[in-house]
């Protein structure tokens, strides 16, 4: 049972969920719509400070830090990369964005580019990403930490640079919401298992 579904039930209280981008999430959101957000401040990777946009327009009443995603390189265990260094000159496989548009999903190419790594990019669905590491048809890919099941046959190596801080911003503010903030962050190391910090 997950934390929502834990304190639903505890305490008689229906939370719903909607599933949107961080840009689009800033553009949509007002006091009518949503009642607590879960999103960064500012990512610059991605270009995007959804919170701060929030605060600016005034839709924020109280913020605070809540769990990190981290993304991780995804190599065959015994491979000799250890380091974004470590993929220059190698095969790496990442999502084919003009095939493939998922959230995050850029997340590797923005990598890359950004670390100029001089890599042989191999381009495949999400969902393939780790088998082609495995069948070793490529040397290593990066994706989230919260999308990989780490096997005997893969290792992770976490890239710490560019954790995506997430927050949750009270948008209205009442008994509820606050008790319901206020168990989301006293259960944050339940978020551990699915790969958030």
């Amino acid at each position: 049972m997950d934390v929502s579904e834990k304190f639903s039930n505890e305490y008689n209280v229906e939370i719903n969920f909607s599933f949107v981008g961080y840009n689009r999430i800033s553009k949509i959101v007002n006091r009518t719509n949503a009642d607590i957000v879960i999103a960064p401040k500012k990512y610059n990777l991605f270009g995007v400070n959804t919170v701060s946009t929030l605060e600016k327009s005034g839709l924020v009443s109280d913020c605070k830090p809540f769990v990190k995603r981290v993304p991780v390189i995804v190599v065959k265990k015994n491979s000799d990369i250890n380091s974004l260094e470590d993929l220059n000159g190698k095969i790496v496989v990442l999502v084919d964005q003009n095939k493939y548009h998922t959230p995050g999903g850029c997340l590797g190419n923005d990598i890359v580019e950004k670390e100029k790594i001089n890599a042989i990019i191999v381009y495949t669905s999400p969902k393939n990403l780790i088998e082609v590491v495995k069948e070793g048809k490529a040397d290593a890919t990066i994706m989230w930490l919260d999308t990989v099941n780490e096997g005997d046959d893969i290792r992770i190596i976490p890239i710490e640079r560019y954790e995506l801080q997430l927050y949750i911003a009270i948008v209205n503010k009442d008994e509820d919401i606050e008790r319901y903030v206020n168990y989301l962050l006293n259960h944050k190391e339940d978020f551990g298992k699915y790969g958030w910090w």
